[in-house]
């Protein structure tokens, strides 16, 4: 007989043998840029326990990370490329005389390590919590409409807006006046790819309600679902942009979208490799004919009707619906969820063309998407052929909502993005650096700007702004306050209660320029 402690150690062995690769962990000292010299030096820490052997690169980007573009005007030397090894004061120094500065820019530079290690997906997946998305799913719930919930569906919004700058996420919005008085909003969250930047994955839900309904499945499901893989998803660097949306409206004749789609929300310069669009994911039945289907279904979809007949209709699935155009895209999604997932049970849709020929397969905002024929998926629990509750006051989460089956959807559509992003085993860092200009003045607009009793007072009597824009970023880059003024009064006061000491960058965006100035939080 072997001794004991032999098979100790044995298993130990194979353990560490297949233990996940950790990620290289990078640190982003201090960015320092002295604009007389045009040179960027660039401190960091880099970690990796293994002690792989990493490849480093850096980049550039003049819009606080929404675009890194700049990098190919900017010459590296120092800790950087392949075969750096791990410790603490790596240097970087970037030639910056090449790059063109726009006013008002606010710079900031993105460190990267990559190990050349595989991925443990499946390891990534199982964090997925279904005890976060029910806490966030307590406060999102709620009438969420530009009339009847207003203040809450604010809330939602800023809720949604503070996840993505917590997570380091770029915060941007698209936003226009919709019926005289209401600003509406799509909110982007950007977290832009390493090495195919131009093509995009998107995440999507929307966050508003009907005026009557809480919305807990329609949609503050969706809405949770996405924010939750926006925060396990952009720890890493990936390949492709990322792009997780609130879309807004959706309830009022899917406008969010159809204004992202149609209206300037895609940059001319981006692709869309794929939309995960989440619809209603939370309710979930094993009771016989709990799922009913829409008129015709049996003729359009015989192998999925057989599916749900043989299953007695049980509301027990999630059902995975794309178009033509976008076969390998449900064909990805359900093969994630079969590999990653194999307890959610998938029925998978494709119908011709744009979707006319199946109305209720176009009522959520993928369809803006298969009208400009661009990959979509709509992942819905089916809305109202299965939740009795869909679009009335009785629309909650309590007792009605099955979190345990929307981890799982959650899981699936991670592990589809994952993939289609192709995120890689690497770890990043980033730091904003100064302007070459603190303000930026166009036909002699001087906004000046004044900290009195935590209370932020803008003078704009030089300016003739009907509308404004008023960002507030700390040192880090990071967003504390986001404002779009309208009917811009000649002093303005932005009252700042909680916000902690320190130094900022405040960016005004008028009608005819943006002024950015540096101020002191006492």
């Amino acid at each position: 007989m072997k001794h004991p402690l032999c098979f100790i150690f044995i298993a130990m062995f194979y353990l560490n043998l297949h233990a996940q690769n950790a990620v290289p962990q990078v640190h982003v000292v201090v960015a320092t840029a002295n604009w007389t010299t045009k040179t960027l030096t660039i401190q960091y820490d880099l970690t990796d326990p293994e002690n792989d052997a990493m490849t480093v690169s850096a980049e550039i980007s003049l819009d606080n990370g929404l675009n890194y573009s700049a990098t190919s005007q900017v010459v590296f030397s120092g800790d950087i490329g392949a075969g750096v090894m791990s410790g603490a004061g790596k240097l970087i120094t970037a030639d910056l005389s090449g790059l063109t500065v726009p006013n008002g820019a606010i710079c900031r530079t993105r460190i990267i390590a990559e190990d050349g290690q595989p991925f443990d997906l499946q390891a990534l997946v199982n964090e997925v919590d279904s005890n976060r998305l029910r806490s966030d799913l307590a406060f999102v719930e709620g009438i969420r409409h530009r009339t009847a919930g207003l203040a809450h569906l604010t809330a939602v919004k800023d809720s949604i807006k503070q996840l993505f700058n917590a997570e380091g996420i770029h915060v941007g919005t698209q936003d226009w006046a919709y019926g005289g008085n209401y600003m509406a909003q799509n909110i982007l969250g950007t977290h832009r790819g390493i090495g195919e930047s131009n093509k995009v994955v998107v995440v999507d839900a929307h966050y508003d309600t009907v005026i009557n309904a809480p919305g807990a499945d329609d949609n503050g499901s969706g809405v949770v679902g996405f924010m939750e893989i926006s925060r396990l998803l952009t720890r890493y660097p990936a390949k492709k942009t990322l792009r997780f949306i609130g879309f807004d409206l959706e309830e009022t004749g899917l406008l969010g979208s159809i204004r992202y789609v149609n209206n300037g929300g895609i940059p001319a310069n981006e692709t869309i490799e794929g939309v995960l669009n989440f619809e209603m994911i939370g309710y979930y039945s094993e009771q016989p004919s709990s799922q009913s289907l829409p008129t015709g279904f049996e003729l359009l979809f015989p192998t999925a009707y057989n599916e749900v007949a043989d299953h007695d209709f049980k509301g027990d699935f999630i059902t995975n619906v794309g178009n033509t155009v976008s076969s390998s895209l449900v064909d990805l999604f359900k093969t994630s969820a079969a590999t990653y997932v194999p307890e959610l049970r998938v029925i998978s849709l494709e119908v011709p063309g744009n979707g006319s020929i199946a109305p209720d397969l176009q009522r959520s905002d993928h369809a803006p998407f298969w009208a400009t024929n661009k990959k979509a998926l709509m992942l819905t629990d089916g809305a109202n052929f299965r939740n009795e509750c869909y679009h009335t006051p009785q629309d909650t989460a309590e007792g009605k909502l099955n979190f345990t089956f929307m981890s799982r959807v959650v899981k699936a559509t991670l592990a589809t993005a994952f993939q289609l992003a192709e995120v890689q085993h690497a770890g990043w860092g980033s730091a904003p650096f100064s302007s070459p200009v603190s303000v930026h003045e166009l036909g002699g607009c001087k906004p000046t700007v004044a900290v009195n009793n935590r209370s932020l007072w803008i003078n704009t009597a030089d300016c003739s702004w009907k509308n404004m824009q008023v960002t507030l970023l700390n040192s880090d880059g990071r967003m504390f306050l986001e404002k779009n003024i309208h009917q811009v009064d000649a002093s303005l006061r932005l009252d700042l209660p909680n916000i902690p000491s320190g130094i900022y960058w405040l960016q005004m965006k008028g009608d005819s320029g943006i002024a950015v100035e540096k101020i002191v939080i006492p």
